[in-house]
């Protein structure tokens, strides 16, 4: 047996370490190689270690299929940790557990594929057990020393042993399964007594104690409120929450603002803290409406969003207190109090190149150029090479909002430019908004204005539904009044800026389903040279006014 090799722990640390890295130091794992034939042999071999397991199993009945062919993950505690568990169900041996008892033990350790240490991450596992639940994936700290971990109950010892039918990972004690569903579990905490009880007033509790045989349908999230976080929102007791929120007086109406607020804490399927930061947003039991989900250093916020020009604080969950895993689904526990948002469709003004990772750069941002590699930015990806921020009080950021500007090179059959990028948008409501590209048109290779030859041509699409017009960045804007303009697809968006360079084009009109962050793709259709200058790009609703605010360099809108 030997360490895994520095180059193995840092890729595993990497793995392991998005949410839970807290100063740790090496993690020890030992891996082996066997010419074992099977899993039941390798066990009955070292009696010393796992003969109490390998009686679990002959009891279950599983020890002849363990036996045979197959592609599986055996999760083995050491004779001490079976012990440790015998003890507690007040059992001297193995032998004493019943033929179910036995069942529940060993299916809780077993995945039917194979699963090296290369596949754990925090949260779930990738694959379900036998059981029919998933297994915990962390790292823990013990006297200085880091491990991982399954479960919060048990640490990986032994790792990635090949046997003849699957691999082996040796643990120090005996996983058990969940045994409460997620109306039990929130029950079973009098912290929650408040949000138990708006769970059972609104019939939420009665669906959550249901443990489905579909696995499609069995999952559910819920994310509680603590009576003291409650309490922090001047909520204290039931009672008070009905009569803050219950607008009907029946709680059970779906359209109740009350059994809203407990549908909105409420995700279908099973998403643990890595699951919650692995997406910008999730579905909730409120048809339409999400949560968004941001990590911020170590810690995991909904609802932390930009909006209208305003910064929403989010709200955190409590890594302590989260990750339970319930017999149906999963529990976290927010540390604040929070409600569901119905706003009203509003204009979006994305200024395309203001962005998190350029403000982190105070040197450039609104200074001087950057040039952007791939991957550097957050929700955002394209095909190859790198795009450009621009800024300056000439030439071509002489007419764009802040005097600054995204460059984005697209074009096909060009090694030096991308296809495609997509990026994600700010939180825009649901609605139907026209869609408005204003750019600062230039020429690259052609004459300015002309659509053929190596002229690129761009197709705008959001969520991937395209939108009907495309757009030539070197086209300028007509010349007209605004209200021919706007007949035409066409704005100037700039305030008392002359140029027909500085223009905006309709692209067409888009119906936004939720309230959320939604992906724009810009992909080239036909041609292979451009300089894509991207300043705005607007989301109006298309009940208003589609030609104001106008944008200064210096910065203001003006009405």
């Amino acid at each position: 047996m030997k360490k895994i090799s520095k180059s193995l722990f840092i890729l595993m640390a990497s793995i392991f370490g998005s949410l839970y890295l807290l100063g740790c130091t090496e993690i020890q794992i030992v891996e082996t190689t066997t010419t074992d034939v099977n899993m039941y042999s390798y066990l009955r071999k070292y009696p010393d270690k796992y003969s109490d397991f390998a009686t679990v199993l002959d009891r279950a009945g599983y020890a002849s299929f363990l036996d045979a062919y197959g592609a599986y993950t055996m999760f083995v505690p050491t004779n001490a940790g079976v012990q440790a568990f015998l003890k507690e169900m007040n059992k001297t041996s193995a032998d004493q557990l019943t033929v179910e008892e036995a069942k529940d033990i060993a299916k809780i350790h077993i995945i039917r594929d194979t699963l090296t240490t290369k596949s754990f991450k925090d949260g779930k596992l990738p694959l379900i057990t036998m059981y029919g639940q998933y297994l915990i994936g962390g790292v823990s700290f013990n006297n200085g020393v880091s491990s991982f971990s399954l479960n919060r109950q048990a640490s990986v010892i032994e790792s990635n042993i090949t046997v003849g039918n699957g691999i082996l990972h040796i643990i120090d004690k005996t996983l058990k399964p969940a045994k409460l569903s997620l109306s039990a579990m929130i029950e079973s905490n009098p912290n929650y007594s408040i949000f138990t009880q708006a769970l059972k007033e609104t019939g939420y509790y009665d669906s959550l104690k249901v443990v489905d045989p579909d696995l499609s349908k069995r999952w559910s999230t819920v994310i509680t409120e603590s009576n003291a976080v409650l309490g922090n929102a001047g909520i204290t007791s039931y009672d008070v929450l009905k009569k803050r929120y219950s607008n009907t007086g029946n709680p059970r109406l779906k359209t109740d603002s009350l059994n809203l607020y407990v549908a909105y804490h409420i995700l279908p399927g099973i998403k643990y803290l890595a699951d919650i930061i692995s997406s910008a947003s999730h579905l909730t039991k409120i048809p339409l409406e999400v949560v968004t989900s941001k990590l911020d250093g170590q810690t995991v916020l909904l609802n932390d969003v930009d909006f209208n020009g305003i910064h929403e604080q989010g709200i955190e969950l409590d890594r302590n207190l989260s990750d339970n895993a319930s017999t149906n689904g999963v529990l976290h526990a927010a540390n604040a109090h929070f409600v569901v948002k119905f706003r009203k469709p509003t204009p979006i003004h994305w200024k395309v190149s203001d962005f998190p990772e350029i403000r982190k750069l105070p040197a450039y941002f609104r200074k001087q150029g950057y040039a952007f590699a791939m991957e550097s930015i957050k929700d955002w990806s394209w095909q190859m090479n790198t795009i450009s921020y621009v800024y300056g009080t000439g030439g071509v950021t002489a007419t764009t909002y802040f005097n600054d500007c995204l460059q984005i090179p697209l074009g096909l059959g060009n090694a030096a430019r991308s296809n495609w990028i997509e990026m994600k948008t700010p939180l825009i409501v649901k609605g139907k908004y026209k869609v408005w590209l204003c750019y600062r048109a230039q020429k690259q290779s052609g004459t300015l204005g002309t659509t053929g030859g190596s002229v690129n041509v761009v197709q705008v699409s959001v969520n991937g539904d395209p939108l009907p017009r495309p757009v030539t960045f070197t086209d300028q804007a007509p010349t007209g009044t605004a209200g021919e303009l706007e007949s035409l697809g066409w704005k100037m968006y700039m305030n008392n800026v002359t140029s027909l360079f500085a223009c905006g084009r309709l692209l067409g009109t888009v119906d936004i389903k939720t309230t959320d962050r939604h992906t724009l793709r810009m992909q080239s259709i036909s041609g292979g040279q451009n300089t894509n200058n991207v300043d705005l790009i607007q989301f109006i609703p298309v009940d208003m006014n589609q030609l104001s605010p106008k944008f200064t360099q210096s910065g203001l809108m003006v009405p």
